[in-house]
């Protein structure tokens, strides 16, 4: 037997025991490990898709709009705030002003003094902004008059001709300046007001209107900008060329031509380099180089398609691309002619599905939220409402537990996609396939399986495909402690149930019975309302056998933490710092003490992102429990800002604490902030501080705080709950071994035998496995013992490899970097393909570190789809195991797989009766497993 397992363990192949080991090889270019696409229609000519690969480089979140060019009600057009291309706005805010129903992020833009897009830039037939300053670097996408689309570079002359024959070169139209010594042009579509004296003190402009020099102006105050006509602006030379070329009451008119002509275009919008011509990738001539976000435009061959392409990048999951692999993917989705957007954190697709209010993104910026962009390209559709042409039918979830309820709702849409009302009432619904019971929309399920919901209406039917689970064991509510203030309301949501497979459902509020204990308030339509006296008590979820409980408790014990009586280690900080003044003081209107604290504030200089901040005295604000939340007295002057505070907790991380999204309110008010999760205490708040995001707000102001507290839950009463119900996997069992059977020893390694404890370990896993039929060893094995066992073995170290034993495949797989791809990505390929060809009852996978949790992968997207792969062996009748190492023993079911972390720490000062071991029993077609003492 000795011989047999050193064949293993050199991956020679024996009679019994087959190993598999080493990976395909593959070139450097990154491989695909899984993808999945969905796909929706939006409108008659526009459709969604999102295109999810996982590759050996990440993962690749392709978002797509298809518009037909051919659908006759389908338009593209270029979207700007509605304030000027000087200001930015978010691609949503473009979108709904605009009453687009999708968009994209568009140009790149720029600051010198005030922002503008750096391309040219044409909606709806007006000339809106010239090209690029530097000529034949960056592209334009066109769509002419006649809706024909196209890709090149711009080149664009604009002269102003008076009366008297003088002409004026302009070197830019609604393009910011450094000097201004050149004449530049302003209108409408720049910004509200002319720019005046508001970057250089000798500014001059030329004010036209309706083609006739209605006034000239030097180094004053901005004014309204005329609504017909434009502004020639400039300095020192042009200032000169202004005044000698133009007097007040002159005609004038002004010529521009270009190529290509704009008078021809009805859209244009500014980019970068032309990623694909003629099918090809050219050469770039405007590279960003790496892996980052991406926004791209392609044009199919026959241009009768818009590509419009986001890929999501600088996210733990999504990697982003290269521009080069950008390029590719355009072709891939069929692009003929492509060009590179604005990428980066200003990646952004959004879609205002019909009937809803409000527009979505459905990618996920890199910044963490929608960065503030200068343009952007909308999607339109003005077909007319017709009849009902179809209905879909939805709901929460198709995951059902028998015995409880599910409600479904019905949408309707007419042949251009509108939504169309549909009477609830006049639905008829039926289940097929397996046994349940409507009552209007909501089904009781009677019977375990797959079955089919049918929903008629008006002559149109929709289908969808429910699983009935067996019966739920647990029920699983989040959160499962409630704090809450008084005589205030939360709503509980997030309830689901579990069965013995580690299946989940969402439960319906109503099917659950809910009992409230202790004076706490009440429960109704899935809304807990707090009782007007502070104390403790719970909630009880019933359903079937499974019973959850939930601590509420009402109000807080109050813990002072700064009461501003004494500023002397309070200081000032503000961003920018060279453009956001303030000043720090006492102040004695109070609420609270002598004293509060006043932050004078101004944030009229810039319209950037601005703070103001209060930096916290480290000695007075730290606290070494956790608080529910943070409280204080803040005197509003309702200027809309967002307040809030910095955490730091003992590991160094940054939390945000969220006082006010918008401070409205003038006097004294009380606000709160809620601890964020995942703070290791004790923790202290580093600043307070007040933000504005809006470059439209723009103010000096003042504002008061008082009284800082950690509000801290009301100390539980002592109560008596019913025992909650858990989850207990039917596998986890004691089974006699049956002849023809075998068991398996799952035990942690010796690395040395240096001391008598570790010496008697080793002999006790030595001899624990010897009588096994096979062992695993999470760790690496001292040859001294491994020299006395006499059965086959697998060491759970790193490396990729596989054996199988009758009728159980094992499978190793090397997580070590916090994940099966960053660690080495080929094992994905040799994993899968593995899967596939194994014919085993039993599969059992082996990783030395964890999958799921925070211990997991970093990669959350990776693990799901692990378990996810593994799912489908389990839905097939197969038993699936993953072992893993971890800091503790502990097992759970998800899905149908059982994950199991086994630890067997053998450090120094550790009790030998602590010690534990995993043995599995295989009888034929049953398998189980125990959690056994080492002695």
């Amino acid at each position: 037997m000795k011989k047999v397992m050193k064949k293993i363990m050199t991956g020679v192949v024996s009679v019994s025991i087959l190993l598999s080991s080493g990976t395909i090889g593959l070139a450097d270019e990154p491989f695909i490990i899984h993808e999945r696409l969905n796909s929706e229609k939006i409108t008659g000519g526009v459709s969604y898709e999102n295109l999810q690969r996982f590759t050996s480089d990440g993962w690749w979140n392709i978002n797509v709009l298809r518009i037909d060019l051919n659908d006759e009600y389908t338009d593209i057009d270029t979207i700007f705030s509605d304030k000027g291309v000087s200001h930015k706005e978010t691609i949503t805010n473009m979108v709904k002003s605009s009453n687009a129903i999708a968009g994209i992020n568009g140009d790149f833009f720029w600051k010198t003094n005030n922002n503008y897009p750096i391309g040219t830039m044409i909606a709806d037939g007006e000339f809106i902004s010239t090209p690029d300053y530097v000529p034949n670097e960056k592209a334009v996408f066109s769509i002419t008059n006649e809706k024909v689309p196209f890709i090149t570079y711009w080149k664009t002359d604009i002269a102003v001709k008076s009366q008297w024959g003088h002409s004026i070169k302009v070197v830019s139209k609604n393009k910011d300046n450094s000097l201004y010594e050149s004449v530049c042009m302003y209108d409408k579509n720049w910004s509200e007001k002319t720019i005046g004296n508001t970057i250089y003190p000798d500014m001059t402009e030329v004010i036209v209107k309706d083609g006739v020099v209605i006034d000239i102006r030097m180094g004053q105050e901005p004014v309204d900008m005329p609504e017909d006509g434009y502004i020639l602006v400039g300095r020192n030379q042009a200032k000169n060329t202004l005044l000698n070329s133009f007097r007040i009451g002159d005609k004038v008119r002004v010529e521009k031509t270009s190529v290509p002509d704009f008078e021809e275009i009805k859209m244009a919008v500014g980019g970068g380099a032309i990623l694909v011509k003629n099918g090809t990738i050219p050469h770039f001539s405007h590279n960003i180089t790496g892996n980052h976000p991406r926004t791209a435009i392609g044009i199919t061959n026959d241009r009768s398609e818009l590509i419009m392409v986001t890929i999501d990048g600088r996210n733990a999951s999504f990697k982003g691309v290269s521009q080069e692999r950008l390029a590719q993917i355009m072709i891939e989705l069929g692009a003929y002619e492509a060009i590179n957007l604005d990428g980066g954190g200003s990646t952004t697709m959004a879609i205002a599905y019909q009937g809803e209010e409000n527009p979505v993104v459905v990618n996920h910026p890199s910044d963490g939220g929608q960065r503030r962009v200068i343009n952007g390209l909308g999607v339109f559709n003005d077909a007319p409402k017709m009849p009902l042409k179809h209905i879909e039918i939805e709901t929460d979830d198709t995951n059902i537990f028998v015995n409880t309820t599910r409600r479904f709702n019905i949408k309707g849409y007419d042949e251009n996609y509108n939504p169309v009302e549909v009477d609830l009432d006049e639905v008829k619904f039926r289940i097929e396939g397996i046994k349940g019971k409507f009552e209007d929309n909501i089904l009781t399920t009677k019977e375990i399986g797959t079955g089919i919901i049918k929903a008629e209406y008006e002559g149109k039917t929709s289908t969808i495909k429910v699983k009935v689970l067996d019966e739920l064991k647990d029920v699983v509510i989040d959160p499962d402690n409630i704090y809450i203030d008084t005589n205030s309301e939360m709503y509980i949501n997030n309830i689901y149930g579990k069965n013995n497979e580690g299946y989940i459902a969402k439960i319906e509020f109503d099917d659950i019975k809910w009992e409230v204990i202790g004076n706490v308030g009440e429960i109704e339509k899935g809304t807990f309302y707090s009782g007007k006296e502070e104390g403790y008590g719970a909630i009880i979820a019933t359903l079937g056998n499974a019973l959850e409980n939930i601590t509420v408790s009402v109000g807080y014990n109050r813990k002072l933490i700064d009461g501003f009586e004494n500023i002397d280690n309070i200081q000032l900080d503000t961003y920018p710092r060279e453009k956001v003044i303030g000043d720090i003081e006492k102040s004695k209107n109070d609420k609270e003490g002598k004293y509060s604290i006043e932050l004078s504030y101004d944030f009229s200089q810039t319209d950037e992102n601005r703070a103001a901040y209060i930096k916290m005295n480290p000695n007075n604000n730290t606290f070494k429990q956790a608080p529910s939340k943070l409280g204080m007295w803040v005197y509003g002057n309702g200027s809309g800002h967002w307040l809030r505070g910095t955490l730091k907790d003992s590991n160094g991380n940054i939390y945000k604490v969220d006082f006010a999204n918008e401070i409205n309110w003038n006097g004294w008010k009380w606000v709160t902030g809620k601890m964020p999760r995942g703070v290791s205490y004790p923790a202290s708040l580093e600043n307070i501080y007040v933000v504005q995001i809006d470059p439209l707000k723009k103010d000096v102001g003042k504002l008061l705080f008082d009284g800082l507290e950690g509000l801290y839950p009301i100390k539980p009463k002592d109560m008596v709950l019913p025992d909650e119900t858990t989850v207990k996997d039917p596998l986890q069992k004691h089974s006699e071994l049956k002849d023809g059977g075998y068991k398996v020893a799952v035990t942690n390694g010796i690395d040395k035998a240096n001391n008598l404890l570790k010496y008697h370990i080793g002999e006790r896993i030595k001899d624990n496995i010897n009588n096994s039929e096979f062992g695993i060893i999470m760790g690496s094995m001292n040859k001294e013992f491994e020299n006395k066992i006499n059965k086959p073995i697998l060491e759970v170290t790193n490396g990729y490899s596989t054996i199988t034993y009758k009728d159980t495949l094992f499978i190793q797989l090397d997580d070590n970097k916090k994940g099966i791809r960053a660690t080495d990505p080929k094992q994905w390929l040799n994993f899968k393909k593995k899967l596939k060809g194994s014919k085993e009852k039993n599969i059992i996978i082996l990783l030395p570190k964890p999958v799921l949790g925070n211990n997991g992968f970093i990669d959350k997207l990776e693990a799901d789809l692990f378990n996810e792969e593994l799912s489908k062996y389990s839905n097939n009748g197969r038993n699936v195991f993953v072992i893993h190492g971890g800091k503790e023993i502990k097992t759970d079911v998800k899905s149908g797989i059982r994950y199991i972390q086994f630890t067997g720490n053998t450090d120094k000062n550790i009790d030998v009766y602590d010690l534990k071991q995993l043995v599995f029993t295989v009888n034929n077609d049953e398998i189980t497993y125990e959690i056994q003492s080492l002695f």
